[in-house]
């Protein structure tokens, strides 16, 4: 058991100085609001009031709650401090050291954990219960138990015969330590510096070059290779973490934007270019960069083409725009802005900066990511969104991932970020198109809503498990996707999917023969496999502020004809609260979905081609009911059309907005886009 101290610090008196803030005292959940959500998502305010209150109590605040949190439930698994179980939380056998306790937990915390130690942040002594804890005891106890193999709660070597979990979590170990830098490394002995290097040698056994992994163990080459010049128990291989480096510069296609597919095969593109392609390649830097200068400028490059369009992804609500896996991992997007920030990389302005970082945290915390009663942050993104988001790889300490933002603490209190106004973020400026060549997707912002859309033209999921979090045609920050697991099944909200209406099985899209960017919006050259039968599908997106003009054509074979097949066609989701209904306006080939709480609006037209159009509020009863990502309901406008010939053109118009158009000018304008 670690040392215990007199409490130095009243939590209480923090919380009561913190709440004069304006950030504080916005809903915080456990479980749903209607208050929260229609503030989040459908109030609009142009800057968020906490503007000119005090930005470091703003942000100590999350990290103290979630901070203490931590402490309590790790208290509660073990007085080690090398591991924790938060309650109700997914134990997975990747996950957890030999003894069947979490170690993940700890790992994902622990950069925070160092940060806040190393800028010698107050208070630095905090009490559970009836006893009070030094943070510097707390990461010694867990850096001498951990690895000590020895103690119950070791986490066990890493197999020499496959990659783990562990090498993972093992670049957040060498990260950690590395930033506690010598005074801390002076209070281990010798003995439990030696059980550090062998736990994290063992992590460096099978190599991973195919994907974002190897920055993993890039990072863990690079501390031991930098702690090695002064503490003999630590030694790291050059030759290993440069062949690290050179598999993840050939998964930049191009220079151009600074983008990496996630895969060395298939064009995978998601927010691991923000919270691992980015954020660990900084972390590499700061430990070794220097003595490494070519490749520090090459990947530098690729991060400052990469970081001036990132501002663009952050919509008015401080959401960044949802879409791909690992969304647990929440604020985690904020990583790499605020280390290239504190390296001097950052191409913008502190006070923009600023405003992302504490209006994307709020956002998530008002959603309800942390659930107050078990002291945690939650496996899925709301307590009644959908738990498809809790991936297969998902413990109870993976949400923990975002807590590297707080590295934000190697900031200077004194510097700009911290002292200066917060700014507006792009989309409250203007209006924007942004292009991301590479990726070959396209950011879409209207300030009058705050709405932020990405379009897609071509981006591929490694596995079909994944397959919702990519191949929408649109993805939003005021209108979260639906998301699921049944492969056979589909939620067609922003795609198009064939049905066959006696079996129930669907299929939307398999592969991608070609995608591109046009002036106005995208198109897509891809197919579908439904049972025996390929359907080949041509589809253009034409954007008009938050309107989207669709074009399908499909060729389709003589077979599947007059085979009880249907094409479904589905709009953005309109978010329902605990027991809300829906308003809906009906008009010749038009429906309109409407909210009265968050008043979020969706409206479609059959412009041509399909026969019905309907409101979906259950896609399939073999689904769970909760299948959006934040909200506990949801209802989607679908158009359907039966599958009666080879060559069939189908075009709809779709409208998204949570600052929608009066009626009048939303019909006046839907006409222009020929709309009949």
């Amino acid at each position: 058991m670690i040392k215990k101290e007199k409490y130095q610090y009243n939590r209480r008196d923090f919380v009561k100085t913190a709440t004069k803030s304006a950030l504080v005292t916005s809903v915080a959940m456990t479980g749903f609001s209607t208050i929260a959500f229609s503030s989040v998502f459908g109030k609009y305010t142009p800057l968020a009031a906490a503007a000119n209150n005090n930005a470091i109590a703003d942000i100590d605040f999350y990290f103290l709650e979630i901070l203490d949190g931590f402490l309590r439930n790790a208290l509660k698994t073990s007085d080690s401090f090398a591991v924790c179980n938060f309650p109700k939380g997914t134990l997975l056998p990747a996950c957890i050291t030999p003894s069947g306790k979490t170690y993940v937990s700890v790992a994902r915390m622990m950069p925070a954990l160092a940060a806040w130690v190393v800028a010698k942040k107050q208070p630095d002594i905090f009490q559970v219960g009836k006893e009070s804890y030094n943070l510097t005891d707390v990461l010694l106890s867990a850096f001498k138990n951990a690895f000590n193999p020895a103690h119950p709660d070791y986490w066990g070597e890493a197999p020499s015969n496959k990659a783990t979990q562990r090498s993972v979590e093992a670049a957040l170990v060498a990260w950690s330590l590395w930033q506690l830098g010598d005074d801390f490394l002076a209070k281990l002995n010798s003995n439990e510096r030696s059980n550090i290097q062998k736990w994290l040698a063992s992590c460096t056994q099978v190599p991973e070059r195919e994907n974002n992994h190897a920055w993993f163990s890039a990072i863990n080459q690079a501390a031991r290779i930098s702690l090695s010049k002064k503490w003999k128990e630590f030694s790291g291989s050059e030759e290993w973490m440069l062949a690290d480096l050179k598999a993840m510069e050939s998964l930049s296609k191009s220079a151009e934007d600074g983008w990496y597919s996630d895969s060395t095969v298939l064009s995978t593109y998601d927010y691991y270019n923000f919270w691992t392609f980015a954020s660990h390649f900084l972390y590499w830097n700061r430990i070794i960069g220097k003595s490494y200068p070519e490749w520090s400028a090459r990947f530098s490059r690729r991060l400052k083409l990469f970081l001036e369009k990132t501002p663009y992804f952050f919509a008015s609500n401080g959401s960044h725009v949802l879409f791909g896996r690992s969304l647990i991992y929440r604020w985690a997007v904020l990583m790499p802005l605020v280390e290239a920030y504190a390296q001097g990389m950052w191409p913008h302005s502190p006070g923009m900066l600023r405003a992302i970082v504490r209006r994307n945290i709020q956002f998530h915390w008002d959603i309800g990511a942390f659930d107050k009663m078990n002291s945690k942050l939650l496996e899925t993104f709301t307590e009644k969104g959908s738990t498809a988001i809790r991936e297969p790889y998902i413990d109870n300490g993976h949400p923990y991932w975002c807590m590297q933002a707080f590295s934000l603490y190697s900031i200077p209190p004194k510097d700009a970020f911290w002292t200066s106004r917060e700014e507006p973020l792009p989309v409250e400026r203007s209006d924007f198109r942004i292009r991301l060549e590479v990726p070959r997707m396209m950011l879409i912002g209207t300030k009058i809503s705050g709405q932020v859309r990405l379009l897609e033209a071509r981006n591929e999921s490694r596995r079909p498990r994944y397959r919702d979090a990519y191949q929408r045609f649109s993805y939003s920050s005021h209108f979260p996707f639906n998301y699921i697991t049944k492969e056979d099944r589909f939620t067609w909200d922003q795609a198009l999917v064939f049905r066959n209406n006696q079996t129930g099985l669907c299929s939307g899209r398999s592969g991608i023969k070609s995608g591109t960017l046009t002036d106005n919006g995208i198109e897509t050259e891809w197919w579908s496999q439904l049972g025996d039968f390929k359907f080949d599908v041509i589809t253009r997106i034409n954007v008009y502020g938050e309107f989207e003009k669709r074009t399908h054509v499909i060729t389709s074979p003589s077979s599947a004809l007059n085979k009880s097949i249907e094409i479904l066609e589905g709009s953005s989701v309109l978010g329902l609260t605990n027991g809300e209904s829906f308003e809906r306006t009906n008009k010749p080939k038009l429906q309109i979905l409407h909210s009265s709480q968050s008043k979020l609006l969706i409206g479609t037209w059959n412009v041509n081609g399909f026969e019905q159009l309907e409101a979906t509020e259950v896609f399939d009863k073999s689904i769970q009911p909760n299948v959006n990502l934040i909200y506990p309901g949801m209802v989607v406008n679908t158009l359907r059309k039966t599958l009666t010939e080879e060559r069939t053109t189908l075009v709809s118009l779709h409208y998204a907005s949570p600052r929608p158009l009066k009626m009048k000018e939303l019909l006046r304008q839907a006409k222009t886009l020929g709309v009949v």
